[in-house]
C-alpha cells in the first residue's frame, strides 16, 4: 500500500509540473492506468501503444521502461526483463526514471552488462556472391526479439551516378549488384514499425570512402507495412554515431562496418522528485 501511494504522490506532482514534457496521449494514458493500479489495463494500453501509436525512438524506450514496471507490479519477471533487454540493447546509456525500485534498477544494470561488449547487437553488412551474381547483406545480429521491425539497404552504384535499395520485414534485407559487382559504399538501419532508427551501420565501397555528410543521400523513404493505414506524421529521431569499427569476414570481401545505437542526450524524464521504496 505504501508502494502504491508513493507511485500515486509521484505521478500526481510529476504531471502537475509545468515544464515537463509531455509523452504520447497513449503513454499518458497507460502510466495513468498503473497509477491506478489497473496494471492489466496498463498493459493493454502500451501494446495498442507499440502496435498503432506513431512514438518517436525516445517514446518507444520511454514505453519499454514503463511496461518493465508494470510486469514488475505483477511479477512476471521474464517480461519485464525483456522490455529492459530491449532499452539496454537500443541505448546502452540510458538511465532509469527515479519511479524504477531498487528491484528493477538491479537487473536492468545485470542486463546492460550482460548485453556489452562482444554480446552488443550488431549490424552486420557483408558481400557475397550468389550464383555467379554481387549481392550485399545487412543482417542485425543478436537482437532482441520484437525489437526490428524493418530493415533497409541502400547502395551507391554506377560512379555515385544510382541506388539500388530495399526494406524488409525484420533483420535481414539484401541486394543485388548490377553486373559489375562494383558499388561506392552502402548504408543499412534496423527501424521501428513507425520508422524510427534504431541501429544504423555504413560501409565503404570499392575505393571510395562516404564522406561524413552523406546521410541524406542515404535516407531512404518511410517504410509502410501491410498493417499500417493513413498517412502518419513526420518526426526527427536524434541518434548519434556509436563507436563500433570491425572488419567484416565472411563471403568474398571484406570492408570497415561502423554500428550506430540510438542515442539522445534529450532523454525524457520523468520529473525529479525522489520516491521512497
Amino acid at each position: 500500500m505504501g508502494i502504491r501511494l508513493g507511485i500515486i504522490a509521484f505521478l500526481t506532482l510529476f504531471w502537475a509540473l509545468p515544464g515537463a514534457a509531455r509523452a504520447h496521449p497513449l503513454l499518458d494514458r497507460a502510466v495513468a492506468a498503473y497509477e491506478r493500479a489497473e496494471f492489466e489495463e496498463a498493459l493493454r494500453t502500451f501494446r495498442t501503444a507499440e502496435r498503432n501509436a506513431d512514438l518517436s525512438v525516445d517514446e518507444l524506450l520511454q514505453l519499454f521502461e514503463m511496461r518493465a514496471l508494470v510486469h514488475d507490479a505483477l511479477g512476471d519477471r521474464a517480461s519485464m526483463s525483456t522490455d529492459l533487454r530491449r532499452l539496454a540493447a537500443v541505448r546502452d546509456g540510458y538511465q532509469l526514471s527515479k519511479l524504477a525500485p531498487p528491484s528493477v534498477r538491479a537487473a536492468f544494470e545485470e542486463l546492460r552488462k550482460a548485453s556489452s561488449g562482444p554480446q552488443a547487437v550488431e549490424l552486420q553488412i557483408e558481400e557475397k556472391s550468389i550464383e555467379g551474381r554481387s549481392w550485399v547483406v545487412a543482417r542485425l545480429l543478436r537482437v532482441p526479439d520484437g525489437l526490428v521491425d524493418h530493415t533497409t539497404l541502400q547502395c551507391n552504384v554506377d560512379n555515385n551516378a544510382k541506388t539500388v535499395s530495399r526494406t524488409s520485414e525484420g533483420t535481414t534485407v539484401s541486394v543485388k549488384l548490377p553486373e559489375s559487382g562494383v558499388h561506392h559504399g552502402c548504408a543499412a538501419t534496423g527501424r521501428t514499425r513507425q520508422g524510427g532508427v534504431l541501429f544504423s551501420a555504413s560501409t565503404e565501397g570499392e575505393g571510395v570512402l562516404m564522406p561524413p555528410n552523406s546521410a541524406d543521400r542515404f535516407e531512404i523513404p518511410r517504410y509502410q507495412s501491410r498493417g499500417d493505414s493513413g498517412e502518419a506524421r513526420k518526426k526527427k529521431w536524434p541518434w548519434i554515431v556509436a563507436v563500433s569499427a570491425a572488419v567484416v569476414a565472411g563471403g568474398v570481401t571484406a570492408g570497415v562496418l561502423l554500428t550506430q545505437r540510438s542515442k539522445s542526450d534529450r532523454q525524457p524524464q520523468l520529473g525529479a522528485v525522489t520516491v521512497d521504496w
